[in-house]
């Protein structure tokens, strides 16, 4: 264990210094007050240890819990028990995830409890459907491209000021606590189900449930008609240490104590107890509560305010400096996501290393990057999100009809996890600065960047799977060639 946490600290600082580097250069450039420079320094701290610990918790804890719930659901060989148990857990998970309510304030006229109930019933039932796609082996493409046929249908239908936030909301709808769990859920059945040769069910569980909240999203816009509101408050107010960790840890606690709950109730009817395993589980818990809960700290107190400042002073400056600073931050930014190295981790286990960590990546984060660029190209131009936002999720769909199925999955699953908590305390705020400077409307054109963020690494992936479809092709014909050359 402490092999493993001394290996994912040297990785985090790694990922994390260039960040710092940047924003202590630009904010002796443009003379940023010294207490914010210092609580930015004391914040990538907290997220520095906080990463460490989630990261090495979710191997000790949640993978494992995942994939001890559905093994012992599948002993059980009753389907409806099984779809009943993912329907709530998905439900209760999504309603206690402490990043929700990062963008849930926006929508004003929608009561928030009617906002949470729909958005975690959409979660619930699609992570069900999920589930019975892999207990009966239905091709990802069919259930992925019906369920943004129905998005798209909707879509012409909706308010243009519905579409950015119902897309946001999918974003973050699956966090830090979630994902790892759901993940593992999805690895844990697919274990049992996927014969040898065949596609990879254990990916492609994350973007089936993020289908859910953008539909949810996009119906309570036609019975509520909302007024989408962009507040600038959480950008701006200066927010105390500690009243903060302890709200945070709250929430974490509350959003993980399902999980916890449901471990214990399986544990307690288990014939043969691992004493061992069992505490290692719970070292593992409480390293994931205090990890994540220092995460987000750090994240909440130090990154929105230095981040949005430097933006308003980026955004008087030479615009295309603008957009490649921006595409630096992105890239960097990707790479601390806590789900992001959750999924990563399980891609390169469970294709054994067919897909390199390192590649996949290295094209997450530059289709963060990308994502960033586009979005400051648009803000600094006075381009609408919807102009971007809908030709981008044809484009991914139309390219999902010739990815390979083990690719556009995991393609997928990349979309609800890239746009993260860092994004959110980070280049949101950015984009927002820099749009103060552009448009009276800046809040509503910058919050567009966290659903661009979901699509743009998902056409990366596509891309590349495409041309190791063809090169695999090219491949199998030049063997077949030689073994009939040989044979005669």
């Amino acid at each position: 264990m402490y092999e493993n946490i001394i290996l994912n600290l040297k990785k985090i600082i790694c990922s994390i210094l260039p960040i710092i580097i940047l924003v202590l250069i630009l904010s002796f450039i443009f003379k940023i007050d010294f207490n914010t420079v210092i609580r930015f320094l004391a914040s990538s701290i907290l997220v520095i240890i906080g990463l460490t610990l989630f990261t090495t918790g979710t191997d000790l804890s949640l993978n494992i819990i995942g994939e001890k719930i559905s093994n012992s659901l599948i002993k059980k060989k009753n389907l409806f028990l099984i779809l009943i148990t993912c329907f709530f857990l998905g439900t209760f998970i999504t309603m206690l995830e402490p990043e929700f309510l990062t963008v849930s304030d926006e929508a004003k006229g929608i009561p928030l409890i009617i906002l949470l109930a729909f958005v975690s019933v959409g979660i619930g039932f699609f992570l069900m459907l999920a589930i019975y796609r892999i207990l009966k082996k239905i091709n990802f493409k069919y259930v992925l491209i019906s369920g943004y046929l129905l998005i798209f249908l909707l879509l012409m239908l909706s308010s243009f000021d519905v579409i950015p936030f119902a897309f946001d909301m999918a974003s973050v709808t699956t966090g830090a606590i979630s994902a790892p769990f759901i993940l593992a859920l999805g690895v844990g059945f697919a274990s049992k189900s996927r014969k040898q040769g065949s596609e990879s069910l254990e990916f492609g569980i994350l973007s089936i449930c993020s289908i859910g909240p953008i539909l949810m999203i996009l119906l309570l816009g036609f019975l509520f008609h909302p007024n989408i509101v962009y507040d600038s408050d959480p950008i701006l107010k200066k927010l105390n240490f500690f009243s903060t960790l302890w709200m945070n840890f709250y929430q974490v606690v509350f959003s993980i104590s399902p999980l916890i709950i449901l471990y214990l109730c399986f544990n307690h009817f288990q014939k043969k107890k691992n004493n061992r395993e069992f505490k290692k589980i719970i070292i593992g818990i409480l390293m994931v509560i205090i990890g994540i809960t220092l995460f987000l700290t750090g994240g909440d107190v130090g990154y929105f305010k230095i981040s949005y400042m430097l933006g308003t002073h980026l955004g008087n400056i030479n615009h295309l400096l603008i957009i490649m600073i921006g595409g630096i931050f992105g890239y960097f930014i990707a790479k601390i996501e806590p789900s992001l190295k959750v999924l990563i981790n399980y891609v390169d286990e469970v294709t054994n290393g067919g897909i390199k960590d390192n590649f996949l990546e290295l094209c997450l984060c530059l289709g963060v990057s990308l994502s960033v660029i586009l979005s400051l190209f648009r803000v600094l131009n006075g381009e609408s999100v919807i102009e971007f936002l809908i030709p981008t999720y044809f484009l991914a769909i139309l390219l999902a009809f010739f990815t390979p199925n083990n690719f556009l999955a995991i393609a997928f699953d990349a979309s609800g996890v890239v746009a993260g908590n860092m994004s959110s305390n980070f280049l949101l705020p950015l984009l927002v600065g820099v749009a103060y400077n552009i448009t009276n409307s800046y809040l509503k054109e910058a919050f567009g960047v966290l659903s661009l963020i979901s699509i743009i690494p998902v056409i990366i992936l596509e891309i590349i799977g495409l041309i190791y479809a063809s090169e695999e092709k090219v491949l199998n014909s030049n063997i077949l060639d030689d073994s009939i050359v040989y044979y005669r």
